[in-house]
């Protein structure tokens, strides 16, 4: 059953009563409170025992890496490789999770050959992508096998001129796909959504590579006369990919970042504890202290054209030489702060001239901006208008675009059905980006508008989503904050529990800094702190709220983020 709530400023409070035949079974099979069990139900899960797996994983809930159709063809296609000596060449995106996948791909198989040769793209100069031009330096260096990392699912014209030149091409990638490469492909795309491979970022694709890699090498006896290396490692830094390509964390994704953001407690690389130290992080802290400070400095040297500094940034043995490193990156992301001020600030000067508004879209037009900034200015506008948004970088006749949109709108779907209209696109549902020629914008437009107007669209705001309705003595049950704290770290399809709380009054009002309020909430014995940011609380006689339960990391106590109040 649906229930309605107040309507605010914010939108409609709106709770889903789960069926009661449902909350029985996690009552009795799962021995979770009803409190907790609305809350887990509302978040998706459907039977008590998936509920535990997610709340309390383990490393053994990885699921089996030949799962992928053509993962046995090409961790045999590596070990013919290596036994035979010939070159490798591990070809990555120049973003976060393409340098992270990269990386741990060669820092593995540095253990069997000295044979690697490392290529990052350069996606301010070049665009995304797997390029042609690369293929005469692969067939110079006398390069057999390339290893695609987080890209090349939908570069079907370079893979088939590399076989031409005799070099294989061994595509791992996570991006969503029209058809198949003609070589290996190991694409968790590729796999039904069911699957706990699909929502993997290209790290972590690069990862269960790896695994399987592992595995397949043991059983063939590669390690009787040597050590089994290690990877479990490698998660702290795929933690940081999965946090900053925004995938889902469902499946694989889930074990690799309740893992791999606890060992950032005790870092394994000097790269991480380096990081980590420069922005004053000390264990436990949030994963939105990654997502604020950690995540845009490692991105921000990628977008300006120095990929490889972040690669060598990972790769220094001591801290020293990764703090040298830093120093650079840190340079860069100021530099890419004040790049992108300068470009919004010239957009919002004459967005007359190069914006084309829709009612259900938008495209910005603008000349010879950064690639690799594109994205960043898509992601600002849509937030913005809360629409699509298109920004097209023109020159010399040619439109490199990076697409941005809302969760509702399937704009890989869309793209799809104007492929005569581009010269090649590929990406996410909601993040992609394509190639056109300029002539062909007005035309793209209307299509999209075409296609936009057919879709339905959300007549009533909804302001938020409630998880669970309950009291203070309910929220502060020690099940909840044991619970809450096996929860984080947060990202995408896993947000912190929204709850509505109720039968309270209001003991105490704080104001800090003059706009946050500060409140201590009381029903009977028990007593709850809240802190509504960015807001004046003056009413002391509140009735109900809106906010997310979590456990404040300084003070180990159980406290609730307002978000709406009545």
């Amino acid at each position: 059953m649906i229930q309605f709530y107040q309507m605010s400023s914010k939108g409609l409070w709106v709770y889903k009563s789960p069926p009661e035949e449902t909350v029985y079974e996690f009552l009795k099979e799962g021995a979770f409170s009803p409190f907790l069990a609305n809350i887990l139900i509302n978040k998706g899960f459907i039977e008590p025992r998936s509920a535990y797996t997610f709340i309390y994983p383990q490393i053994s809930d990885f699921s089996d890496p030949f799962e992928f159709p053509e993962m046995k063809l090409a961790v045999k296609r590596i070990e013919r490789t290596l036994l035979k000596g010939e070159k490798i060449a591990l070809y990555g995106d120049s973003d976060t999770d393409g340098i992270v996948g990269t990386f741990i791909l060669y820092d593995f198989l540095k253990n069997f050959t000295s044979s690697l040769e490392v290529f990052i793209s350069n996606k301010e100069k070049e665009g995304y992508g797997f390029h042609p031009h690369y293929l005469p330096v692969f067939k110079e260096k006398n390069i057999s096998l390339v290893i695609t990392v987080d890209v090349g699912i939908s570069a079907h014209t370079t893979i088939k001129e590399a076989q031409t030149l005799g070099i294989e091409v061994i595509v791992t990638d996570h991006h969503e796909v029209s058809s198949k490469p003609e070589t290996i492909t190991i694409g968790s795309k590729l796999l039904p959504p069911s699957s706990p491979f699909y929502p993997l970022c290209g790290a972590g694709v690069a990862f269960t590579l790896i695994r399987a890699l592992r595995s397949y090498l043991y059983y063939q006896g590669f390690f009787k006369n040597k050590e089994l290396p290690s990877i479990r490692k490698y998660l702290e830094l795929v933690t940081l990919a999965t946090l900053a390509d925004i995938v889902p964390i469902q499946g694989e994704n889930r074990i690799i970042t309740f893992f791999g953001f606890r060992d950032l407690s005790e870092p394994s690389f000097p790269a991480t504890k380096i990081m980590l130290k420069a922005n004053n992080l000390s264990f436990p802290f949030s994963e939105e202290e990654l997502y604020y400070k950690v995540i845009p400095q490692l991105n921000a040297a990628g977008r300006l054209g120095h990929p490889e500094l972040v690669f060598n940034f990972l790769k220094s043995k001591t801290e020293e030489e990764a703090y040298r490193y830093f120093l650079e990156i840190e340079k860069l992301n100021l530099k890419r702060q004040e790049k992108e001020s300068e470009i919004l600030k010239n957009i919002e000067e004459n967005f007359s001239n190069c914006a084309i508004i829709k009612d259900s879209f938008l495209i910005l037009e603008v000349e010879e901006i950064s690639k690799a900034l594109l994205g960043l200015i898509a992601n600002r506008f849509k937030k913005l208008y809360q629409k699509p948004v298109m920004v097209i970088s023109v020159e010399n006749g040619l439109g490199v675009a990076s697409v941005r949109s809302p969760k509702e709108v399937d704009f890989f779907e869309l793209l799809s059905r104007c492929k005569e209209l581009l010269l090649e696109f590929g990406g996410h549902k909601h993040a992609l980006g394509f190639k056109i020629k300029k002539d062909n914008l007005p035309l793209l437009a209307q299509k999209i508008e075409k296609l936009l107007s057919q879709k339905p669209t959300a007549k009533t705001p909804v302001g938020f989503y409630i998880d669970a309705i309950g009291t203070i003595p309910e929220i502060l049950n020690p099940e909840v904050k044991e619970v809450l704290e096996q929860f984080p770290p947060y990202g995408e399809a896993h947000q912190p529990p929204l709850i509505l709380l109720k039968d309270f009054e209001v003991k105490e009002i704080k104001i800090i800094k003059e706009k946050h309020s500060k409140v201590i909430l009381k029903d009977r014995e028990k007593e709850l702190s809240g802190i509504f940011f960015n807001q004046v609380l003056e009413n002391p006689h509140l009735r109900m709220l809106v906010g997310i339960p979590y456990v404040n990391l300084y003070t180990r106590s159980l406290e609730i983020k307002i978000k709406d109040v009545k």
